[in-house]
């Protein structure tokens, strides 16, 4: 198979790396067994790994060497520490995330060898993903047997919850009340960053984004919202122009999400009454000081400590999120923060926290001007922080596979034609 756009195959293979991209990303369980998906991930990432040689793939693999080490010592230490607690150590669970990346890092680079994809090219791909997503989306909210029929087999653990199936769940993902508006809050970014320094016909992408974050999560408006802003303040002080671009943008953007909350509310009533809600709470939390809602918990009995210094430092090695068997005696919280303290202390939360930031940091320095400058990693970091309290974001969930393939993309590249890569 030679590296060319033109070999054989390459007009079927094209297509198939966007489906399977597509799967990567959003990881969609239409089995019985929770297993199944890991596996097939693992099949093709054993694919991709005989369409690399094996300098390619090790190279890429090393690239995340800060990354794959850090979850490695600390998914260590956990079940060092679950185990002295008689609890379960989980490292399936929590090895999974290097397997997720890993799959997606080597879908990037068969993507470069064989149609030499640059940055770019990757980023307009997973945009017209979301495209697809949304169009998942309108069928499900035009036909409730069909939405019916998909969730029976995506969303097997939550379809029996009757508020939350009757607000939201819409697409084709393994998570849906947590990846799936978090990760398309970061696709909106990448909507406003291509628009920014490429070609404004991006900005197309983000009513879709937008539309698939509400009918899904309003998490997810907030860390577009923050990261939007981060954005838009660096454009907004670098020129006049930046500035009447940022005015254009919000105004665009809040036209949009007017226009959307009145499709919603004729089609979908409680999904436009759970979305209204969610604002009239932020606005009373904001104004009045007055805790409602998601916020009531989330400051409330979700926020648990330990309660002894030892217990601060090495955590009792178990995990108390919600529905978990091993909490009983500690109570639930579905905030990552306190899940990382009680799993392993602030031992456990500096070894995987530093990794991570340690890791962006490098993928800052090794990214274009281009991506610096637009403040885009620091706008990733904003949405890791704030999708940590909401859940827990920060081992086998997508939200931080996304956020650390975007490192990997940003900080490598082809360099010419005879697809030579290396670090920026």
């Amino acid at each position: 198979m030679g590296e060319t756009d033109n070999y054989t195959g390459g007009m079927l293979l094209k297509p198939l790396l966007f489906i399977t991209g597509f799967y990567l990303i959003y990881q969609p369980n239409f089995w019985t067994s929770s297993y199944i998906p890991t596996v097939i991930t693992l099949g093709i990432t054993i694919v991709f790994i005989m369409m690399l040689s094996p300098y390619e793939v090790l190279r890429s693999i090393y690239q995340l060497k800060i990354f794959v080490i850090g979850v490695i010592l600390s998914l260590g230490y956990f079940a060092f520490r679950a185990m002295l607690s008689g609890n379960d150590p989980r490292v399936f669970q929590n090895v999974i995330i290097i397997l997720n990346v890993i799959s997606l890092v080597l879908w990037l680079e068969v993507l470069r060898k064989y149609f030499h994809f640059t940055k770019n090219d990757v980023l307009t791909w997973m945009l017209w993903m979301v495209v697809v997503q949304c169009f998942f989306a309108l069928i499900m909210l035009a036909s409730s047997g069909i939405r019916a029929t998909i969730l029976a087999k995506t969303a097997t653990n939550i379809i029996d919850n009757q508020f939350v199936y009757g607000e939201r769940l819409y697409g084709i993902s393994s998570d849906y009340t947590f990846f799936t508006p978090i990760y398309h809050s970061i696709m909106g970014l990448i909507s406003v960053y291509m628009g920014m320094n490429f070609q404004k016909k991006y900005y197309m992408f983000l009513p879709f984004c937008v539309f698939i974050i509400v009918l899904n999560g309003r998490t997810g408006l907030i860390t577009l919202a923050l990261g939007f802003i981060l954005m838009l303040m660096k454009r907004m002080v670098t020129s006049f122009v930046g500035l009447f671009q940022v005015a254009i943008i919000v105004l665009v953007s809040v036209g949009f999400i007017f226009l959307g909350l009145e499709f919603l509310q004729s089609i979908q009533p409680d999904t436009y009454t759970w979305i209204v809600t969610g604002f009239e709470d932020t606005l009373a939390l904001i104004f009045e000081g007055s805790k409602q809602g998601n916020y009531e918990q989330l400051t409330g009995s979700f926020l648990m400590f330990p309660s002894g210094l030892v217990y601060w430092i090495f955590g009792y090695g178990v995990r108390v999120y919600a529905g978990n068997k091993s909490n009983i005696w500690f109570g639930t919280s579905d905030i990552g923060y306190i899940n990382d303290l009680f799993m392993g202390g602030i031992t456990y939360m500096f070894i995987l926290y530093s990794t991570i930031v340690s890791y962006l940091m490098s993928c800052n320095r090794k990214s274009g001007t281009i991506a610096r400058s637009s403040m885009l990693f620091l706008a990733f970091l904003l949405v890791l922080v704030i999708a940590n309290y909401k859940g827990e974001a920060s081992r086998s969930g997508m939200v931080l596979t996304a956020i650390i393939f975007m490192g990997y993309l940003f900080s490598t590249e082809m360099t010419n034609k005879e697809t030579i890569w290396k670090s920026v």
